[in-house]
């Protein structure tokens, strides 16, 4: 008489697994809650309040057979036994957010936002690391974070409270390396032999791909002198459209942040509900306003980008009277209140 066939390692590894593997899929759905609002808040907080210009910020929860599969890994230490003794809390991407900037710079804003607004766990900067090893590589910045003391209070984000997550900052450049670099390495079983040409040709990419982050900051550069000299602008009679509102603001902001492209447009309706449509209607109703006197007055954590600055200048020339344009929005209201009350007493409102 035979007995069963014994299990093989990796077998084994993946029935011990099976209980959280079971539990965390009885309870996804909780998890794909916590990436809505985790997404929801990081593009409130890059976007909607410091106007960051980025290409996406999105989130997820980790797929159940992911899970498992990775709930199944072996210890490094003893391949007989399991890598996490309690997957469920030392597996740290169950929600991961990737956001993916067009310039380095918008890069390190998103860093300090996340900084500020989170409890930061673990922080790592591949490139950084890349770079100390005098090669070229991967270079996003990686983010291991809870939620802080305030909003882990808050019941609306009561599926994140005690979560660990993974937020991850690129640039669309970085962005298509690693993710192409990924699918090679990960998805193809590469021969020992042909190895090294993949790595060559992978750092001949991680080389090509700085160079394209330091280009596109020089032309972002030479847009900025460029749009500063006045020969260059549209007539200031001419009606705003979004590409003239970007290069009057760059004029008038020159060492502002860019904005994202839809935030322009929105300014464009905020201007017409002012009945601003032109640039030399907006250049009258800014003249008595010092823009640097106003960004003294407010308390930004972090640099204000063009379309924020031209918020809070049309705040400091109409007062309440632009403060009565948002009504209907009771978040915005509260946050126009607070800087309407810095200006004040600031003695410029």
């Amino acid at each position: 008489m035979s007995g069963a066939k014994p299990l093989s390692g990796a077998e084994e590894l993946r029935r011990l697994a099976e209980p959280a593997a079971a539990q965390y899929e009885r309870t996804h759905q909780q998890y794909v809650g916590g990436a809505r609002k985790l997404e929801a808040l990081i593009n409130e907080l890059i976007g909607d309040e410091e106007g960051i210009n980025y290409l996406s910020a999105t989130a997820r929860a980790k797929d159940p057979e992911s899970f498992y599969e990775k709930a199944s890994r072996p210890h490094p230490d003893d391949p007989t036994r399991l890598k996490y003794d309690d997957p469920l809390q030392q597996i740290t991407d169950l929600v991961a957010a990737r956001v993916i900037t067009f310039l380095v710079e918008a890069v390190d804003r998103v860093c300090e936002v996340i900084e500020s607004e989170f409890e930061i766990v673990e922080h790592t900067d591949m490139g950084a690391h890349t770079r100390a090893q005098g090669v070229f590589g991967y270079a996003s910045k990686h983010y291991l974070v809870r939620l802080n003391a305030h909003r882990s209070d808050l019941p609306e984000y009561s599926v994140l409270k005690n979560l660990t997550m993974e937020i991850q900052v690129r640039t669309a450049v970085q962005h298509a390396w690693a993710e192409f670099e990924h699918d090679i390495r990960y998805k193809l079983d590469i021969p020992p032999e042909r190895k090294p040409e993949f790595d060559r040709r992978f750092l001949l990419a991680a080389a090509l791909m700085e160079l394209a982050d330091n280009e596109f900051a020089e032309i972002d550069k030479m847009y900025r002198s460029l749009a500063a000299k006045p020969d260059t602008s549209p007539s200031p009679t001419e009606a705003l459209s979004p590409a003239a509102l970007t290069t009057y603001l760059t004029r008038r902001y020159p060492d502002a942040p860019h904005a994202k492209t839809n935030h322009y447009v929105w300014m464009l309706g905020i201007l017409g509900r002012l009945g601003v449509t032109t640039e030399q209607e907006l250049g009258a109703l800014l003249a008595g306003v010092d823009s640097t006197a106003v960004q003294a007055a407010m308390t930004h954590r972090f640099p204000a980008g063009t379309v924020r600055r031209l918020d809070d200048d049309l705040l400091a020339a109409k007062g309440q009277d632009y403060l009565n344009l948002f009504a209907d929005e009771e978040r915005r209201t509260k946050i126009l209140r607070g800087r309407l009350k810095a200006l004040s007493r600031a003695g410029l409102a």
